[in-house]
């Protein structure tokens, strides 16, 4: 009997060890692979411009070549003027803007004291860069080398009847009293490297009715009012870059004593936008290298003289110098 209840019990024990050690633990039910986080989606980039031919063209270059580039945007091309433009470009109201280089002075004043720095291309570029980048976190791209700084246009035959080559001779033409009247816009008007920096540099002084004073500054408007003689205008603010001038007959004065301030234009884009899209500057880039004076009045002539659709212009541009298919 006790040999029997041994057995028993040794059995019972190799039951235990063995089931014990054979049996498999219960499978886990399998983890769920986690789940990967979507990519966030991007807004588009909102592109404006001023109110003008050359910011038409410009805009609608940087909209076709982010669109082809895969980056959706936002066409606010002809925004408004140029305050409007910057305060929207401020308030993140609008993403990616064309401007000037010397416009620095307006925006950063108390940091614009030596006023020599606009004069100089790189400088000027160098120092509106740092301060936006400081104060608004604004980045300004590879600007163009064309300088669409602000001159006098008259009538080739008007100069030559006059004998008017440069502002000295313009001056002593007003201040004899001759009729005279210029057309052209606030800030132009109200700026010290402006008019006001012309007046005070040759000595002479326009009164209130020998001026027409228009809110933006748009030339075509204003070489149109002076091919025309509208309201007796013989006189137009004009860019440098403006290709209507050879067309339409007319010849800017010479400024010696150099006045005005260099205005690269270039592309000027918010900080935030730039990290959600770092390609954007090299895209950029190489098109704006590729615009020098010449380049550009050709480009502004077909818009603003010839009528053509500033979209089309830019397409054909981008297209033949290999920046698009």
């Amino acid at each position: 009997m006790k040999k029997h209840l041994i057995l028993l019990v040794f059995l019972l024990i190799l039951t235990l060890v063995f089931g014990t050690g054979c049996s498999q633990p219960a499978e886990s039910p399998a983890e769920a692979p986690a789940e990967q986080p979507s990519e966030v989606e991007k807004e588009p980039v909102v592109v404006a411009t001023m109110l003008d031919s050359e910011g038409s063209i410009f805009g609608k270059m940087i909209i076709q070549v982010l669109n082809a580039n895969g980056i959706e945007t936002v066409d606010k091309v002809n925004f408004g003027t140029p305050d409007i433009l910057r305060k929207a470009l401020e308030n993140g109201e609008v993403d990616l803007v064309l401007d000037y280089t010397g416009s620095g002075q307006y925006y950063h004043p108390e940091d614009a004291t030596d006023t020599s720095i606009w004069n100089d291309p790189q400088k000027g570029y160098e120092l509106t860069a740092k301060l936006d980048k400081e104060k608004m976190n604004l980045l300004w791209l590879t600007p163009a080398s064309a300088n669409n700084t602000e001159m006098i246009a008259i009538k080739r035959e008007f100069a030559e009847a006059n004998n008017i080559v440069t502002m000295t001779d313009l001056a002593a033409y007003i201040n004899d009293g001759n009729p005279f009247k210029l057309i052209c816009s606030a800030g132009f008007a109200e700026n010290s490297m402006g008019l006001l920096g012309y007046e005070e540099a040759y000595g002479f002084k326009l009164k209130d009715d020998q001026l027409i004073i228009l809110s933006s500054g748009n030339t075509a408007e204003m070489l149109k009012a002076l091919s025309e003689g509208t309201n007796d205008v013989n006189a137009s603010l004009v860019y440098g870059t403006d290709g209507a001038l050879d067309k339409m007959n007319l010849v800017v004065v010479e400024d010696p004593a150099q006045v005005p301030p260099v205005y690269l234009p270039a592309p000027v884009l918010r900080g935030e936008v730039a990290e959600s899209y770092p390609e954007i500057e090299g895209l950029l880039k190489p098109i704006f290298e590729s615009l020098n004076l010449e380049a550009l009045q050709k480009l502004n002539a077909q818009v603003a003289y010839d009528g053509k659709d500033a979209a089309a212009v830019a397409d054909a541009y981008l297209k033949e110098n290999g920046f698009l298919k």
